[in-house]
């Protein structure tokens, strides 16, 4: 029997750091390896005539999952075809929502990163104004002073 534990855990190790590469990784491994799987179950079982092993309905889902295609088995049967197509949007459409996902977490910490970076910026700069302006004051004090008839503060 197999369990679909190991596949629920890679879900939610992706849901819970999409940024993590190795979560990223194997929630590709385990989507593509079960359509490569499930993809050949069908069309074995569903189109004997074009797919007489179980040998050869593995070979084309797994070239049909990674693009290649080389053609030397292909569906002739409407759920054949069917069956691939499915096998083939899915694949394709999981791997580029995958890597979609990914790509925007790296982008939102790099901006995480810069508005940090920003921030510090930012207090430093508050920092030297004010001291500049606690500069100025000082000396205007001094200056207001040292004039006939002024009282400092």
């Amino acid at each position: 029997m197999v369990s679909l534990r190991p596949i629920v855990r890679s879900f939610d190790r992706f849901r819970r750091d999409p940024t993590s590469a190795g979560a990223a990784g194997w929630l590709i491994a385990i989507v593509t390896v079960a359509a490569v799987f499930l993809g050949s179950i069908v069309v074995w079982l569903f189109d004997k005539r074009d797919f007489t092993s179980y040998g050869d309905a593995l070979w084309f889902a797994l070239q049909t999952v990674t693009t290649v295609g080389y053609g030397d088995v292909t569906p002739t049967s409407a759920l054949g075809r069917t069956v691939a197509a499915i096998v083939m949007l899915v694949s394709i459409s999981f791997i580029a929502i995958v890597t979609a996902v990914v790509t925007s977490s790296f982008i939102e910490a790099a901006q995480r990163k810069r508005r940090t970076v920003d921030d510090a910026q930012d207090a430093s700069d508050a920092e030297e104004l004010r001291a500049a302006l606690a500069a100025i004051t000082d000396r205007l004090d001094r200056i207001e002073g040292k004039l006939p008839g002024e009282s400092s503060h």
